[in-house]
């Protein structure tokens, strides 16, 4: 019978350290393993999660994604998110091989052998494709999370020999608990296992039995298609209320993603008059000829009341344990140096 095995590509100790802490907290007799959330949206906070719902979500993710034993899984996440700690569960439930890489901008770039499975952040993505294009295809399944994937993204891998997909889940779901298939060219995003879902004032909420979770309310908000089935819009703590309109912005970013060669997203602040008013931060150092060049992009592109009110330059932006942007603390470190 085959058995879990580990295959290092990093000679990180620490790293390695790291993945043996967690396999021995996982082989202990504690029924929890603690976990801190990724801190996006507010503040990072520690919470326990049930090993039983964590093997539920392994279960489901497996079903799906056909794991079985001696497939070759690789990790490179951080072990201290819920999806690194994920992967190394899939790979123990399963008996797969666990490859782990570096945690980098780039994480195959040492790899020389194919690999069933992997899940990345767009990023990450973005850097293999730049820096070792022909790396991508020696894995089956790219599972694609932590941020939205971009229309730009979306369209480049259709001509990429992988399946590509993108995961909907957060800390406390145990990771994804919904899929879109990506070389479908789909909106909509489908339950796993026996999850169901449901809407609150516009919002999500998630049943899914396998994992004890019954009516968890979600900052997501979506079109709700069926019990099984939605299309993602946005997070309702990121939309602004902007003199009467609700504008999203995820949406707005979508519509510049190619404009722009460093990073950027949208956000508010208040107004005296409009309640809250829409900015842009971009990840850049300041200068008058950029300025420029950004709001004749901006104003092409958006519709009038869409327009941003003004352009904040903050270097480099702040970044969550997962990598995702940090837009509040981002935003905070914007604000508490041009308090003066």
């Amino acid at each position: 019978m085959q058995k879990f095995t580990i295959s290092y590509l990093t000679n990180d100790i620490n790293l390695q350290n790291s993945i043996q802490n967690f396999i021995h907290d996982w082989c202990s007799e504690s029924e929890f393993i603690e976990n801190q959330t990724s801190g996006s949206t507010g503040e990072p906070k520690k919470i326990q999660i049930r090993k039983k719902y964590m093997k539920a979500s392994a279960q489901m993710s497996g079903a799906y994604f056909k794991f079985s034993e001696g497939k070759k899984i690789m990790l490179s996440l951080s072990i201290d998110t819920i999806g690194g700690k994920m992967i190394v569960v899939r790979a123990m439930e399963f008996n797969m091989t666990l490859i782990v890489s570096d945690i980098l901008k780039n994480p195959t770039k040492l790899l020389n052998e194919s690999i069933y499975f992997i899940a990345l952040v767009p990023y990450q993505l973005q850097a293999i494709l730049e820096e070792t294009p022909y790396k991508i295809n020696q894995i089956q399944h790219v599972l694609l999370g932590g941020a939205p994937v971009s229309e730009s993204l979306t369209k480049q891998i259709q001509t990429l020999q992988p399946n590509f997909y993108e995961s909907f889940g957060m800390t406390e779901t145990m990771s994804h608990v919904a899929i879109k298939n990506l070389k479908l060219r789909t909106n909509i995003f489908e339950a796993l296992g026996q999850t169901y879902f449901t809407q609150e004032n516009e919002s999500l909420v998630i049943t899914a039995p396998e994992l004890g979770i019954n009516k968890l309310q979600t900052n997501d908000q979506v079109k709700l298609i069926d019990d099984t089935h939605f299309v993602w819009l946005g997070r309702n703590d990121f939309a602004i209320n902007s003199g009467g309109k609700k504008f999203h912005p995820e949406l707005l970013e979508r519509k510049l993603e190619n404009c722009f060669s460093y990073r950027f997203f949208i956000h508010k602040e208040l107004d005296d008059k409009l309640g809250e008013r829409i900015i842009i931060l971009v990840e850049n150092r300041p200068s008058m000829t950029l300025n420029d060049q950004i709001q004749q992009i901006i104003s092409s592109k958006l519709e009038k009341y869409e327009i941003p009110k003004q352009i904040y330059f903050v270097f480099p932006f702040k970044e969550t344990i997962s990598g995702k942007i940090n837009r509040l603390e981002t935003y905070n470190r914007w604000r508490d140096e041009h308090k003066k």
